[in-house]
């Protein structure tokens, strides 16, 4: 096995099991907010702090991994860590006061974070494939933000509304997780074949 064969493999193994990692706590994530939004606003102002700051770990994780496979400059994970750390600071500060101006800081980060997501997949659909997943997520992540703040700002989106992000989310990092998956076993074919 080549070197680049066994950091391209390396690579993607890191990053499908970072993808299912983040589809089951999104998953758990949209779950207790569904529930409890209403009924227990506290929590669902903590979880909401939290979302974005998972997402800098996540990111953090992936920098990490992928920055010792590749010599890709990944910028727009920099500035995604960045904009989770802001989207963090600006929720603790607003939800206690005024939920919507949390859901507008959180729509503001969505949109950023959906747009970075696309500039990663794109760069990573030619070395790694699988990507599609992640385009589409960039994409739905980048238009849900922009609902986000509309629909703070008119009063009219609850933190419970953003449950379904979530879902959604977890859905497509479900489905990069098992394009992702399914290279690692071409590379072990392809490996086994040239052995």
């Amino acid at each position: 096995m080549t070197t680049a064969t066994l950091n391209e493999q390396l690579q993607v193994q890191s990053l499908r099991n970072l993808y299912f990692t983040r589809t089951v706590i999104q998953l758990l994530w949209a779950g207790v907010v569904l529930a409890e939004a209403v009924s227990n606003p506290a929590l669902a102002a903590g979880f909401l702090i939290f979302y974005p700051l998972w997402d800098v770990v996540c990111t953090v994780y992936d920098l990490r991994t992928s920055t010792r496979y590749t010599s890709s400059t990944p910028t727009a994970q920099y500035v995604n860590v960045a904009l989770g750390l802001l989207a963090a600071i600006g929720i603790s500060v607003t939800v206690f006061k005024s939920p919507q101006q949390a859901v507008v800081a959180f729509g503001a980060w969505a949109c950023a974070a959906g747009l970075a997501q696309l500039a990663a997949g794109i760069s990573r659909r030619k070395q790694l494939g699988g990507q599609w997943a992640m385009i589409l997520s960039g994409l739905q992540s980048t238009a849900a933000g922009v609902a986000f703040i509309l629909g703070g700002l008119s009063g009219k989106t609850h933190i419970k509304d953003l449950g379904g992000y979530a879902i959604f989310g977890g859905v497509y990092f479900l489905i990069a997780g098992f394009l992702l998956h399914r290279k690692l076993s071409k590379i072990g074919a392809g490996v086994a074949a040239g052995a």
